[in-house]
């Protein structure tokens, strides 16, 4: 208990500011104090400093220095943060509020958006980390402005944009152990006075990190902008984007041989310790093979348009976008086969004032999503083919305002009306193992039975979130803020006949906070106090749904559902700090304690074998019938158990200090840290799925001559080598048997940049 309220006291007097613009000290010749950041969280251009909300934010340039190439490689720069892997789809956790995202029905639980761009789609994040401008993770629901799957807040990516009258542009080019190679460049050319454009592009590679090629990269991605301008309040960017992921994709390990190091699961060593877990031959058997591969490629057009109307701007973003799936994964120790065709349009058009006593921002919303997915799960003993067509259209009608009552007093309220219609046309076919022996020879013979259906839904989801806030300027760089806002999750379909849907999930958070800055703009402290009441949680797991009717009651057969399957309580405090003493000195921490404890978790598994599930929760059996011989269907309890990718504290810290030479030249040494209690990264609660506490360290060591045009640096990543779970998943078939999927190991390697 010492250790936390030390830790605590701790977090008053310290935290990061990842991203800042320069300021001087007063006095001083050398730019000394501390960089504004300049945000759009609240839809409109703002000083991170006099945002009354809870926003990180990462700049362009730190995505670099820590080769970051792709959305899990944001868990290191943001504690309230963490990013995992699922096959070809990444799942994206706010302080524990996500969602298991792992076929074409997931929607994410943190909203992901590009450049004021909602995207929908699991798999969406790839090949996008390149030319960017800043990186926002807001925290807790954004309901009001951001919408729908918004509830546990939002992951905004800001690309560079086109500059008037500028020609400029860099290269930057990494080279590393496991052949990594990554290289990023953009060119930014005038064209004549109210024109000019922006082209980058990316490529990254590394083989895999497994023992057999498994998780590695293989993305490229190109981007274009163009820019208009007529310098009298009429402005438009059009953006062109195209990516490409291949390579094997991620892989998992089993867990009893997590100690003999990286082993992909085709490795022989994980092959025989699955073959040897029950059941075993003559059940049948599928075992994960060296072709798994991906064949992703992502498109999309994007129009930001903003006129000046005297008493408010009006913005106008429509966009389209398509991402074509194709991919192969055991990452979860069974087959899965996906190939999957999305194509979203959206239009958000928007009016905000520009200034005056009241500050203000309305606007609509209109979305329009079809996906054809054709699905494939074989886990040998059960198997799934899901072929769905998806539609979701969704409207929305939203406003915010920031009356200011006194000089130096506000009051903020928001309301959003949001209604998703969501259709499927389903075709699924169920095949568990069922098994012969022949009476008279005794012979086994393998029998699948398949059980086909069709999941046809036609549902609305209808919802108001509302933000209510208040502000105070206590002193000209010191803000208090407090709000309570709500957030929801749409209601998330899945294949089953009958009841094929969930009901949304809900968040309500109150938040306490003040940001400040001291010593002449050198010190930052950020200070964050929150509490959330979450409800409804859905989850997704291997289930029980009904598939057929008979007197004796109900059957059901294992389908991969998503169900409300919980309400939690979640409090904290974070602390931000940025101290910079000298010109050359850089200190910077970010602390969170987080309390996130289920009040209610329950949820019904599917046993195919009738054995008692493998979970870390109190598990009854139930009088439920399965469809096939043997199975079983159990209630699983897991009250009181902490909320999964939630642990109760993550710290980085950073410290970056800057040698000038005499010849004009400069050498920067910077180190950073993340130290993070244990955590669960599965709703199963085995010991296999527990992370625990753990650091990892990176540094880097840059020479630049004289005139800043070009650099040099080395560097090393997880300098400890340290083994780091990002997901685990029990095999469906095989109970008690966890695949872990991990996150890098200790990579090094060497960067040049030039810039011009």
């Amino acid at each position: 208990m010492r250790l936390k309220y030390l830790l605590m006291a701790s977090a008053l007097l310290a935290g990061p500011a990842l991203a800042q613009s320069q300021s001087t000290a007063p006095g001083d010749g050398q730019s000394v104090g501390l960089q504004d950041i300049v945000v759009t969280a609240q839809r409109r251009e703002e000083n991170l400093q006099k945002a009354a909300l809870a926003v990180s934010a990462v700049a362009g340039d730190t995505l670099v220095k820590q080769s970051v190439t792709q959305a899990t490689d944001l868990s290191r720069l943001v504690p309230a943060l963490q990013v995992a892997p699922a096959a070809s789809f990444t799942q994206i956790y706010m302080r524990g509020i996500g969602s298991f995202g792992a076929n074409a029905f997931a929607e994410q639980g943190v909203a992901f958006n590009l450049d004021g761009i909602y995207l929908s789609r699991p798999a969406a994040p790839a090949a996008l980390f390149y030319d960017l401008e800043r990186i926002e993770a807001l925290k807790g629901p954004q309901g009001t402005l951001y919408g729908r799957n918004a509830s546990g807040g939002a992951l905004n990516v800001i690309t560079a944009k086109p500059k008037l009258g500028e020609t400029s542009g860099f290269v930057n080019a990494e080279y590393g152990n496991y052949n990594a190679f990554k290289t990023s460049a953009a060119i930014n050319l005038p064209l004549g006075e109210q024109w000019a454009a922006r082209v980058s592009g990316q490529y990254a590679r590394h083989d895999g990190y497994m023992s057999d090629g498994y998780d590695d990269e293989n993305t490229g991605a190109l981007r274009g902008q163009l820019k208009f301008d007529n310098r009298a309040g009429i402005n438009a960017t059009l953006m062109l984007d195209y990516g490409h992921v291949g390579g094997k994709g991620s892989g998992g390990t089993i867990m009893p041989l997590i100690g003999n190091g990286r082993l992909g699961p085709s490795d022989p060593a994980v092959v025989a310790a699955y073959l040897a877990q029950n059941p075993t031959a003559p059940v049948p058997q599928i075992v994960a093979k060296n072709d798994g591969f991906q064949d992703n490629n992502y498109y999309g057009a994007a129009l930001t348009a903003n006129a000046d109307l005297g008493f408010a701007t009006l913005t106008v973003i429509p966009a389209w976008r398509k991402t074509d799936l194709n991919f192969q994964s055991y990452a979860s120790s069974f087959l899965i086969r996906d190939v999957e065709k999305s194509r979203q349009g959206s239009v958000e058009a928007r009016l905000a004032n520009r200034s005056g006593p009241v500050n203000w921002v309305a606007g609509a919303y209109w979305f329009d999503e079809h996906v054809d997915a054709q699905q494939r799960y074989d886990q040998g003993s059960n198997g799934l083919q899901i072929n769905s067509l998806l539609d979701t259209r969704s409207l929305a009608a939203f406003g915010q305002a920031t009356v200011t009552v006194a000089p130096s007093f506000r009051v903020t309220g928001g309301l959003r009306y949001t209604d998703d219609h969501k259709q499927q046309l389903t075709n699924f076919t169920t095949m568990p193992f069922v098994g012969f022996v022949s009476p008279a020879t005794g012979n086994f013979t393998p029998i699948f039975a398949n059980i086909p259906a069709v999941a046809t839904s036609d549902v609305h989801f209808r919802k108001a979130t509302w933000k209510a806030g208040v502000e105070y300027d206590v002193a000209p760089r010191s803000l208090l803020y407090a709000s309570v806002a709500t957030g929801f999750k749409s209601g998330a379909l899945y294949a089953a006949a009958g009841q094929n849907y969930s009901a949304p999930e809900n968040l309500t958070a109150y938040t306490i906070g003040s940001k400040n800055r001291f010593l002449d703009n050198r010190l930052q402290l950020n200070v964050e106090a929150f509490w959330w009441d979450y409800r409804n949680q859905q989850v997704s797991h291997l289930g029980p749904v009904q598939v057929a009717s008979t007197p004796g009651g109900a059957i059901y057969a294992p389908v991969f559902l998503t169900e409300n399957a919980g309400a939690a309580k979640l409090y904290g405090i974070e602390a931000e700090v940025l101290f910079k003493p000298t010109s050359g000195d850089l200190f910077t921490a970010d602390i969170q304690w987080l309390h996130a404890r289920y009040k209610s978790f329950g949820y019904f598994a599917y046993s195919s074998s009738g054995a008692t599930p493998a979970v870390g929760c109190a598990v009854t059996p139930t009088s439920r019938l399965a469809a096939t011989a043997g199975a079983a269907i159990f209630s699983v309890d897991c009250s009181g158990r902490p909320v999964v990718n939630a642990p109760d504290w993550t710290i980085n810290l950073a410290y970056e200090h800057k040698f000038a030479l005499k010849s004009g030249a400069s050498v920067t040494l910077g180190a950073d840290t993340r130290v993070q209690s244990a955590s669960y990264v599965s709703i199963d609660y085995l010991a296999g799925g527990r992370q625990g506490a753990y650091m990892a360290s990176n540094a880097r060591l840059q020479f630049e001559p004289a005139g800043g045009r070009y650099s040099l640096t080395a560097f090393v990543n997880n300098l400890e080598n340290t083994t780091v779970f990002a997901a685990s998943f029990q095999s469906p078939v095989k109970n008690g048997v966890l695949y872990n999927q991990l996150r890098p190991p200790r990579t090094f390697g060497v960067r040049a940049s030039m810039r011009f």
